[in-house]
């Protein structure tokens, strides 16, 4: 009887809660510190019901950390990289006007919690995508261009990483070699645009999500490749699209 009652007390102690002892959830980082000194981390019931949400340092558990959850079944997401962007509710959303932030993420399957340890690995992939756009002129180099980016996602929802609706714009910065660069979340549809200015007049608007897709690029990848955008606005007003460099043509139309 006597070693009975000590079992007890090994696995469920009388100072802890009375009801059914927790679930340990040990939670194993991968190479999370490679990405970023922050990480959030939040866990999800099967109704969607946020269980807990942590912003730990990678680097304080190099193996894993351990959350005592309620048993029963759930599962786990993760982000890093965020700056500007920030979380409203359940979504973390990209401000008016800015690009979105080199966001990584991870949304994980079931897990059963039921008996008294569990575990789960967290695995980041890469949630935006960096629009690098090259534009001809033809004969009118001397011009000043300015890109700016429109679309109807705005950031994406933490527990299951699906695309946030909401609008999106921001102008373009530009590389070393003068070509223009845009960070954009994961897209839902087609609907994003290129807004060119001449001269600081609103000369072309291009429908670069349409190009993107009709490319073969893909925006449900785990991991979303960059996008290298060329356009020939005046002669003879052609795009091409290529998803590795700019040597990589996968695509082109006449504009």
């Amino acid at each position: 009887m006597l070693a009975l009652l000590c079992a007890a007390m090994a696995s469920c102690t009388v100072k802890e809660d009375r009801g059914p002892c927790p679930c340990v959830l040990d939670i194993y980082l991968e190479n999370s510190g490679d990405f970023s000194d922050k990480l959030a981390v939040s866990g999800w019931s099967t109704d969607s019901e946020r269980l807990f949400h942590d912003k730990i340092s990678p680097q304080q558990y190099p193996d894993s950390y351990s959350k005592k959850v309620d048993k029963g079944f759930l599962h786990v997401s993760a982000y890093c990289g965020n700056d500007a962007m920030t979380l409203k509710g359940d979504r973390l959303t990209i401000p008016e006007g800015k690009p979105c932030d080199p966001v990584w993420a991870y949304r994980g399957g079931n897990i059963d919690a039921t008996g008294e340890s569990a575990e789960d690995h967290i695995v980041l992939h890469k949630q935006y995508a960096v629009i690098h756009v090259k534009v001809g002129l033809g004969g009118r180099e001397g011009a000043d261009i300015v890109l700016r980016a429109r679309g109807r996602a705005n950031g994406f929802d933490i527990s299951s990483l699906e695309p946030c609706r909401g609008d999106f714009n921001c102008f373009a910065s530009l590389d070393s070699e003068m070509n223009h660069i845009i960070c954009v979340p994961r897209q839902y549809d087609d609907s994003l645009e290129l807004e060119v200015f001449l001269d600081g007049i609103l000369s072309r608007t291009v429908r670069a999500g349409e190009l993107i897709s009709n490319s073969g690029y893909s925006w449900e990848r785990e991991d979303l490749e960059d996008i290298y955008l060329s356009l020939d606005l005046f002669t003879p007003g052609q795009a091409s699209v290529g998803v590795s460099d700019w040597d990589t043509e996968v695509h082109t139309v006449t504009l």
